[in-house]
């Protein structure tokens, strides 16, 4: 059969067909189109068909001319997914989640990779744009270091598609850890802002890393016969890490709810040491306010209104109760 080959990174996206290459067992592939694609056989090489499956026409091969049962196609069709993996009439599904990599996009918004595969073809489609088939296709023509098999090939995208959580999980415990560094109960409602906008962040990324290790777990449990011995180890090694993305996801939601509440604590004792500071203001000027209060009526009989030392005499009163009052509160211990 021909082969439409393309120049990376340049390939033409054929009408939903990102792209698509036989592999050629070397590390390397060769390009294909629709018409290439319509005449492969199994005798050609392992076939790879990377689809957007927003695409009608994609969705059309997809159902009619893949060879995929329709409920199988339809999964891989679905707008909305969540990690899993099951073995369909002819193959394997695989929907899992990655890190959104594209720009002015938030990580934790993790999109959809679905895959399909019988040993001999593997069928990936993307919803939005991902950065781990694009990796690998680098790999399979610039180095031609790729993957040699196609159930070497599905291994790969599901090692690769994890991949970017650590960088992500560890960029969430350096800004803890930096919070941890600045605690300033003057920055408080900034920093409660930025803890909230981390425990959410942990939240969204666990909400679909626990049930992709479920979904990988599944598959190690029961894998089909192509997937080799060999190949197995590796899918063990990326369910190890997603279960330790899990418990740091924990972690770091722990660590931003033990923050959250120092924070309280010191506003609270914050709050709590101005009070005590305008209770004993209170209490020392309490005496003194109830006095003067007393001698300002203004009616007769008042004592010292006809003395010109009056005010002098009650002035050095009032100091005195001061110094008594200063002189109490020291001895308990309130100043």
């Amino acid at each position: 059969m021909t082969e439409g080959t393309m120049d990376h990174p340049d390939l033409i996206e054929e009408d939903g067909l990102l792209f698509a290459c036989v592999l050629d067992g070397n590390g390397g592939a060769s390009f294909l189109g629709w018409q290439d694609i319509n005449k492969w056989t199994e005798a050609d090489g392992p076939l790879w068909i990377h689809l957007d499956n927003k695409n009608l026409n994609a969705g059309s091969w997809l159902r009619e001319r893949s060879g995929l049962t329709i409920p199988t196609a339809e999964a891989l069709l679905a707008e909305e997914t969540r990690p899993r993996v099951f073995r369909g009439k002819r193959g394997l599904v695989a929907i899992l989640r990655g890190i959104n990599l594209n720009a002015n996009q938030n990580g934790e918004d993790m999109v959809a990779m679905r895959m399909w595969s019988e040993g001999k073809r593997v069928l990936t489609l993307r919803h939005e744009r991902m950065h781990t088939p694009r990796d690998i296709l680098e790999k399979l023509i610039e180095s031609h270091d790729g993957p040699k098999t196609a159930p070497e090939l599905f291994e790969r995208l599901i090692s690769r598609v994890n991949d970017p959580i650590s960088e992500t999980i560890l960029a969430l415990e350096d800004q803890i850890d930096d919070l941890e560094a600045k605690l300033d109960v003057g920055k408080a409602q900034e920093q409660r802002r930025q803890l909230s906008a981390i425990r959410q962040k942990a939240v969204r990324l666990r909400r679909y890393i626990a049930p992709q290790r479920e979904a990988l777990s599944t598959l190690l449990a029961e894998p089909p016969d192509w997937l080799s011995e060999n190949l197995r180890p590796h899918l063990r090694e990326t369910s190890d890490r997603l279960m330790r993305y899990i418990e740091e996801l924990d972690a770091i939601r722990e660590r931003a709810v033990v923050l959250k509440d120092d924070i309280a604590n010191q506003l609270s004792e914050a709050a709590n040491q101005t009070l005590y500071v305008l209770a004993i203001i209170s209490a020392i000027f309490l005496p003194l306010a109830f006095l003067t209060g007393l001698l300002g009526i203004n009616i007769g009989g008042m004592p010292g209104v006809e003395n010109d030392y009056a005010f002098w005499i009650f002035c050095a009163l009032m100091a005195m109760c001061l110094v008594a009052e200063l002189f109490i509160f020291r001895k308990l211990r309130w100043l």
